[in-house]
């Protein structure tokens, strides 16, 4: 009997998997726009199988559980490295060790696969350009959203990148310039003086690096917190940090909670974000 291969469809799978870390099947779903939910879960149920995937699923009897997680095992790793020449080694020795993360860590993975689901209108171009940049490199096109997860920063030229590690960035280039877009999302029950040092960070490497060109139109800062309470305070703090900005490129920050971009998502209702500009300052 012949070696059995992947299909297409498992490979995009594969893919999106390798972008967020770990997503759930009824994402998976959307990403792919497929209507059967069965076709679906026939492909999980096979890479899962065949020891692609790793499953984290805990059904309770009596009770409508949660959708199964998945994240990539040993050889849907070594098949991705095999099969994209362009995929930072660097990032695959990170993700290793994911069967051991955090409940909390692989809920942010899923939401930050949400916000893309919620805030972009085309899931299937998503994983159409990630292939393409993992088989030929990263190539900017004008007036397209493109939107990256920490997986591609490597091949990305943008200097705040490191420094700022958000947990997603998207490049828009447009006749007026480059706009550069960073999503953070906050853990619930982040104590205030991590809230303090997450902004002193942002500041510090505004400051420190040189990331102002002609090209670049603004900064946008989308910071998804886990209540209002860290909304409240998060704006307290932001005040005497863009008093003293003095930088010549707009610094926009947008905040919002969980259940303010789930409930856009839910009632098809604006996301409701509170937006400050360094240009108020």
């Amino acid at each position: 009997m012949g070696k059995k291969i992947i299909s297409k469809k498992q490979q995009s799978i594969l893919t999106l998997i390798l972008s967020f870390r770990f997503i759930n099947s009824k994402q998976i779903q959307k990403f792919l726009d497929h209507k059967d939910h069965r076709g679906v879960n026939r492909w999980l149920k096979d890479l899962t199988e065949r020891e692609y995937l790793e499953k984290d699923y805990k059904p309770i009897f009596g009770i409508l559980t949660k959708p199964a997680v998945f994240n990539l095992a040993s050889k849907g790793r070594r098949f991705l490295r095999n099969t994209y020449p362009n995929l930072s080694q660097k990032y695959l020795e990170r993700i290793r060790d994911d069967d051991d993360r955090s409940k909390a860590f692989r809920i942010k993975c899923q939401l930050i696969a949400d916000c893309y689901l919620i805030l972009f209108t085309n899931p299937k171009e998503l994983i159409k350009n990630l292939e393409l940049i993992l088989k030929d490199g990263v190539k900017f096109q004008l007036s397209i959203h493109q939107f990256f997860t920490p997986a591609f920063y490597k091949d990305l030229e943008f200097v705040l990148l490191p420094r700022l590690k958000p947990d997603a960035y998207v490049y828009y280039r447009s006749k007026s310039g480059i706009t550069h877009t960073c999503f953070f999302v906050l853990d619930a029950y982040v104590p205030r003086v991590m809230l303090q040092y997450f902004l002193k960070n942002i500041f510090n490497t505004l400051n420190d690096e040189s990331w102002e060109d002609d090209s670049v139109s603004s900064l946008q800062l989308y910071i998804i917190c886990p209540n209002n309470m860290v909304i409240v305070y998060l704006r307290r703090l932001l005040k005497s940090f863009l008093e003293s900005y003095y930088g010549n490129r707009e610094i926009v920050f947008h905040f919002a909670t969980r259940n303010q971009l789930y409930n856009r998502q839910k009632y098809k209702t604006k996301t409701g974000w509170i937006t400050i500009s360094s240009k108020d300052y």
